[in-house]
């Protein structure tokens, strides 16, 4: 929890953009070739059009997947105002693929590959979106993917609004949490590990058993909890996360997390009890980012194990 919190709090949401560009720089002038056999160029663009909306991404990209329909939703409501050129910045891309691409996720705006006509642009993160206001300045950068629908209409609607006077918007990059997901994940397993280790220890177990935590998990189990259906808790919570990644209706991943918690809480209270902990200390033993620390606490910690 305390990795989530500090990205959350450190997240470089307002800071340089590291692209090349900053808002309220002028855009350089480009042209790009797109799937219908045309070009776009920018100022030619900028004669008819308020906003042009530059979104470079690449067609293996999930968060640029998801965004497209929120963006053609706005699109056809806009077109009139503004522009939107979609383009690969991944070499592997062809036209081929992004013509593909287009007629399967059914958009009409532009779309096409970057080349070399975007090489003053360092991309880093697909999608990179660049919001170019009528005067051909950088209105915005955002690095990452819009949230919704609401998000993406509330910053063109900043540029298209009738008293715009040429203010750029901030540098946003979407907060992705995925490597501090991972690295929670690291870190917790170690904490499994070294403090099952000692548990097992400490009731005269074998204590290499921590180094299989789901499969030899009864071993543990076995001494101060109730055997399999331990093996039930523990292994509801991989299950949970493996059905929210797999888009599962959501209620499967939440009908796992409550019955790991209706055997978790008297389970934890069970294996505190062993180690002399109190009940409060087992009601969160049975909280999912406690689980770790409070074993890690059992088997590293003065607490003698005591026979049930």
């Amino acid at each position: 929890m305390l990795i989530l919190v500090m990205a959350a709090l450190c997240s470089p949401a307002y800071a340089d953009t590291g692209i090349g560009i900053e808002p309220g720089d002028t855009m350089p002038d480009f042209t790009v070739s797109l799937t219908d056999g045309s070009t776009a160029t920018l100022s030619e663009v900028l004669k008819e059009k308020d906003l042009v909306v530059l979104n470079i991404f690449a067609s293996w990209c999930p968060p640029c997947e998801r965004e497209f329909p929120e963006m053609e939703a706005v699109y056809q409501e806009k077109k009139a105002q503004m522009e939107i050129i979609a383009v690969s910045g991944d070499p592997e891309d062809t036209m081929e693929i992004m013509t593909d691409y287009k007629a399967g996720h059914s958009l009409s705006f532009p779309m096409g590959l970057a080349g070399d006509a975007l090489d003053f642009l360092s991309i880093s993160a697909f999608p990179t979106t660049i919001l170019i206001d009528k005067n051909g300045k950088v209105g915005m950068v955002k690095i990452g993917a819009f949230m919704d629908r609401a998000e993406f209409e509330e910053k063109i609607g900043h540029f298209l609004a009738k008293d715009y006077e040429g203010d750029p918007l901030e540098f946003e990059k979407a907060f992705n949490i995925v490597p501090y997901l991972l690295g929670w994940v690291a870190l917790s397993a170690l904490m499994l590990v070294v403090g099952r280790w000692g548990i097992l220890k400490k009731a005269g177990k074998k204590g290499w058993h921590s180094l299989i935590p789901f499969f030899n998990v009864y071993e543990e189990y076995d001494t101060v909890w109730n055997g399999w259906l331990g093996l039930v808790a523990g292994l509801c919570v991989p299950l949970s996360f493996i059905a929210a990644i797999s888009e599962l209706p959501g209620i499967v991943a939440t009908a796992l997390r409550i019955l790991r918690w209706g055997i978790g809480i008297p389970e934890s209270l069970k294996l505190a009890k062993a180690f002399g902990k109190g009940k409060v200390f087992g009601f969160l033993m049975a909280l999912p980012f406690f689980r770790e620390v409070g074993r890690l606490i059992l088997g590293v910690g003065k607490a003698r194990y005591q026979q049930l």
